[in-house]
């Protein structure tokens, strides 16, 4: 991982002085109670003001160094030492000047806004009386220049209310934005979850769907090998032939399955079987003892459709391979008619088939499992499926319809 380069002294200063709200503002605090200390006239005033103006100087910065820790008791402390120190010496001082312009700027980023605008409308007035009223703040008696003055400190006095504005403005919009940082830092984690999650149930369907079809073809195999052991062996060899070439397929798509969860597994994905491997899914059933009529329409050499997605393709071969595990598994070696009718925008998979005369387990109804899933695969494209016993005919139907968005 390369070396990020050092951050400049005024960064990593401002990131500390952040991280350390308190700290700073008592170092301010140290900062303006010594401007206040060097600007004060000790030759020429007596000890016992020296002292009062020292104890309201430590008073004042001593509130100014908490002003965002405890905002509005400081903002009460200074209100009450900055009257104290105008009525007693009768003038402004550096002192006055520098609370006066801190508790303005500090009201309007650390309080609430009735906070805020009290704290302003009291250092409006008291500034009014001030400079109106107390006779040594401005050094004359014409009203012209009081007001004058009166409108300047006024000016002063809303300028550092509007930089607190600003400043509580811009740290209100980097929290809003690390907040919305979060939310979608969250969302997207679960959307991480549900989308594995949701790989989860697709690997489960396909296992699913994988080790229905392969053992139902090698119980079918078995039971077929073992009757034709003693009369016609090479039929029982040709069955465990079937069997071993079944059970290597099904492993295979098994590990390959599998490997889906393994995120250290180097080998890469297998295509997925689609129309193409139709017609081999029906050789194998019929090897396995299904009588199976293939009836495919509309997808010729010179039909001129659109290819459907792969995730098309692999859900009609899912169907398909789901159905003809059923009918194996619930009817036995019977006649099977499957239609495949493929038309712009939309394959139609159908499969007739005998009720057949296979005794069902205790709770189990025909061609029952694996119709959850296949209603899933066919919900996902927006399609429908019908599957049920036909009164009429005394067969089982499954009829599906699978639809995708042409480009």
């Amino acid at each position: 991982m390369p070396l990020q380069p050092p951050r400049p002294a005024p960064g990593r200063l401002r990131s500390w002085a952040r991280e350390h709200p308190l700290t700073t503002d008592l170092s301010w605090a140290l900062l303006w109670f010594g401007l206040t200390v060097a600007t004060w006239p000790f030759t020429n005033a007596s000890a016992f003001d020296t002292a009062a103006y020292l104890a309201l100087a430590a008073g004042c910065c001593a509130a100014l160094g908490a002003r965002r820790a405890r905002p509005l008791s400081s903002m009460a402390v200074l209100a009450v030492l900055l009257a104290l120190q105008v009525w007693w010496m009768g003038q402004f001082t550096t002192l006055s000047v520098v609370c006066v312009l801190v508790a303005s700027y500090t009201s309007q980023t650390e309080l609430a806004p009735a906070g805020r605008r009290l704290v302003l409308a009291a250092l409006l007035t008291g500034t009014a009386g001030a400079v109106l009223f107390v006779p040594h703040t401005v050094f004359t008696e014409d009203l012209g220049v009081r007001v004058t003055s009166l409108l300047f400190g006024w000016t002063t006095l809303l300028m550092f209310a509007l930089l607190g504005a600003v400043r509580r403005h811009n740290r209100e919009e980097v929290d809003r934005l690390r907040e919305h940082a979060l939310l979608l830092e969250t969302k997207r984690e679960q959307e991480l979850r549900l989308a594995a999650l949701d790989e989860r149930a697709r690997i489960a369907r396909e296992m699913h769907d994988v080790l229905a079809h392969s053992l139902n073809v090698i119980v079918a195999q078995a039971d077929g090998g073992r009757y034709a052991a003693s009369t016609a062996p090479e039929r029982a060899v040709a069955a465990l032939t079937t069997i071993g070439r079944v059970g290597r397929e099904s492993s295979r798509e098994v590990h390959r399955l599998l490997g889906v969860l393994r995120e250290d597994d180097p080998r890469p994905p297998r295509p997925a079987p689609g129309l193409e491997a139709l017609v081999p899914l029906v050789e194998e059933y019929r090897e396995a003892g299904l009588r199976v009529r293939l009836v495919r329409e509309g997808d010729g050499p010179g039909d001129d459709a659109q290819d459907p997605p792969a995730s098309v393709s692999l859900t009609v071969y899912r169907l398909l391979q789901e159905s003809l595990a059923n009918v194996l598994k619930h009817a036995g070696p019977v006649a099977v008619r499957v239609g495949l009718v493929r038309t712009p925008g939309r394959i139609a998979v159908s499969v007739a088939n005998p009720l057949g005369t296979v005794p069902l387990g205790p709770g189990e109804r025909p061609h029952g499992h694996g119709l959850v899933g296949m209603r899933e695969r066919v919900a996902l494209h927006g399609g429908s499926l019908e599957a049920g016993v036909d009164p009429a005919s005394g067969t089982w139907r499954m009829r599906a319809v699978v639809p995708w968005e042409q480009a």
